[in-house]
This record gives structure tokens, sequence and C-alpha cells, in this order.
């Protein structure tokens, strides 16, 4: 088997289990981990991670291990490895996630200038969504060495549940995502006031944490809204899962930050609709390529909180449509986001990062 390093400087952060799903499931292709630090291993276990400190190191550790090619996960870490790329002369695929793309103010500086010499010498690159292809594209990033690839989920760990309209009458409303702009909690909490002062019967669960915390629970407690939207915190991806199934309806308000930072295609959105769950969300980056509207889900414009509140009323009124939606979103996910077919599409291009492209771009 071909042996893969899959690079990042970070082992593993609480929010990228896409990584670690991918980095677990490979079937042709054997992994090792590299990395500056280690965390959060007790819920990533993985062997073998080999921690460098510094370039020459890191390039001992690939020789050693007879590395084969380079998967680096994020856009400055390939533009980083660049020098470890050429002085080993293999293969580099980098893959975007959102944060790392060039309309992202803070991470275009931590480029140096260094984004077109790695679109020049770099192998292959990946995006999570057609809206970050055409980011890249527009920054000179050739075609020919472009793949669209959507990290899926392990649809067995998510069972499907349809979601019944309470016996109470009290409908839950979950959200969940780290505290930080993007994920637009604030502009949720907003359009939550707006619901709960036309039905009493609603409650709002905010799973996740971050910088934001204080200022959204001195939001909810400005709004009044302290005995019905709960903060939970950062949960286990088991818990998070029980959350949903306890849940009726699920919510992200994605929107732009102000330094340009998005989303590629949020994957609690994948597991929300996995679980059966109706979906509210904005049309963000890649969510219009997930999230049907009116089929799936309801889609609004970012920061419009009337809307967002109007389509949470719209869902809380008529749980008829709940079903449907459960239905096709679990069909989507099933047919094109789910791990399996995923990792068959990851692999065929490790196969063409190791043989040399002869890609048009893969939608």
């Amino acid at each position: 088997m071909y042996k893969v390093a899959v690079i990042r400087n970070w082992f593993l952060p609480i929010s990228e289990t896409f990584i670690y799903s991918e980095l677990v499931n490979l079937n042709r292709f054997t992994p090792i981990v590299c990395c500056k630090k280690v965390l959060n291993l007790e819920q990533f276990p993985f062997d073998p991670i080999f921690k460098y400190k510094g370039k020459e190191e890191l390039c001992e550790i690939l020789r050693k291990e007879k590395v084969d090619f380079i998967h680096a996960r994020f856009g400055l870490t390939g533009a980083d490895l660049l020098s470890v790329k050429q002085a080993l002369g293999i293969p580099m695929l980098t893959s975007f996630h959102g944060f790392d793309l060039p309309t992202n103010v803070k991470s275009m500086k931590k480029y140096k200038g260094n984004l077109e010499i790695l679109f020049k010498e770099g192998d292959a690159f990946t995006v999570t969504s057609n809206n970050m292809k055409k980011i890249l594209v527009d920054f000179g990033c050739p075609k020919n060495k472009l793949f669209v690839h959507h990290s899926g989920i392990n649809i067995d760990r998510f069972a499907f549940r349809n979601s019944e309209f309470p016996e109470d009458g009290v409908v839950t409303i979950l959200s969940v995502g780290r505290l930080v702009q993007k994920k637009g909690m604030e502009d949720l909490i907003n359009a939550f006031s707006k619901v709960y002062a036309q039905d009493k019967n609603v409650r709002l669960r905010i799973v996740g944490d971050g910088k934001l915390r204080h200022t959204l629970q001195k939001q909810v407690k400005q709004l009044n809204l302290d005995k019905v939207v709960t903060f939970v915190g950062a949960l286990s991806h088991p818990d998070v899962i029980h959350e949903m199934h306890q849940a009726h309806v699920f919510a992200l308000a994605s929107t732009t930050a102000k330094d340009g930072n998005q989303e590629g295609i949020p994957n609690v959105l994948k597991e929300a609709l996995a679980t059966g769950l109706p979906v509210v969300s904005t049309l963000h980056a890649g969510i219009p390529e997930l999230v049907r509207n009116e089929q799936s889900g309801l889609l609004v414009p970012e920061r419009d909180t009337d809307a967002m509140a109007h389509a949470l009323l719209q869902l809380i009124r008529n749980p008829d449509q709940w079903h449907k939606m459960a239905k096709k979103g679990r069909k989507t996910i099933k047919r094109s986001f789910n791990t399996e077919t995923q990792i068959n599409e990851l692999e065929h291009i490790y196969d063409l990062v190791i043989n040399g492209l002869d890609n048009e771009g893969k939608e």
C-alpha cells in the first residue's frame, strides 16, 4: 500500500471529526499523522502519530517512514510545507476547509504571498463545495488541479428518528457550533426572540463553546430569554447526537464574518439531516448544495433575522412538514454525503495525485 502523511498542526480540534473520519476509514492507503501538538486523543485515538517542531525534523520523519505523498489539511499548512515537499520530491494534496480561504483577510495575511506559489507547485487541491471551488479559481488555482470533495459522515451512527410534535407542545430548537462570528449565533438568538414573542412554547438549546460565549449570554439576558435559551457548552460527539434526537428543529444561522471567514458545508447540518431533523439555515457558502430549500429544510438570507424567525415559525406551526423533510434529508446524506462514498472518492483523488493528474476538475 502507498503511505500518506496526513499533516495538521494540531491533532485534533474537537470540531474536526471529519478529518478523523477520513483518516481512520481509508482502505487502500496507509496513513500516518504528523503534527506539532496532540490534543483530544481520547476522542480521536490514532497510531502512529509523529510530533515535530520544525521542517527538518518533519523531513526526517517522512524519509524514515518512507512516505509516498503528503495530505496537508488546510491551505495554510500546505503553503507552509512547500519546502518539505520540494526537499523530499514527493507529491502533495492540500485540502481547503473554510477559514483558510483567501477571502478571509486574516488567512490571506498569513499566506505571506505564498498562495500563488502553492497553487503553482502543489499537485492537487480539494475544497468542500462548488462555492469554495469558484473562490480558489478566482484567486488563481488551476481548475485541472482542483476537486470538490465533500466530507462524509458515517450514517450508521445517526439513528433516523421522525421528529414528532411534542405532547406538551413545547418545541425545542437546537443549534450546534463554535461560538464564533461565522456561526451566526447572535443572529439566531435575535430571530429566536421574535419567535418567542409569538409563541411561548419554544426553547433554544445552543451546543458549543467559543470566545463569544459571554457576549451571547449577555445578549440572552438583555432579551429576557434566560429561562428559555440554554447554553449547553461543548459536548462529545455521542452527546451531540443525543441532543439531536431530543430536538424537534435544527437551526444554523451561518454568515460571512467581518474578516471574510466563511463555512464550507457544515458537517453538523449533515448530521442533523441524517438524524431526521428539519433544518433552518442560511443561503451561505456551500449550504445550498446540501440543504434543498422547501425540501429538506428552509433557507433564508444571511443575517436576515426576520426571515429566520419566519422560517422557524413556519416549521413550528406546520409539523406535518417535518416527516417529508426528514425523509428527503436522510436520503440526501445517504446518497451523496456518506463516509463510504466519500472515502472512495478521496482514494481516487489520492490515486491521481500519485500517478499524475489527468483531470478537468471534479464536481
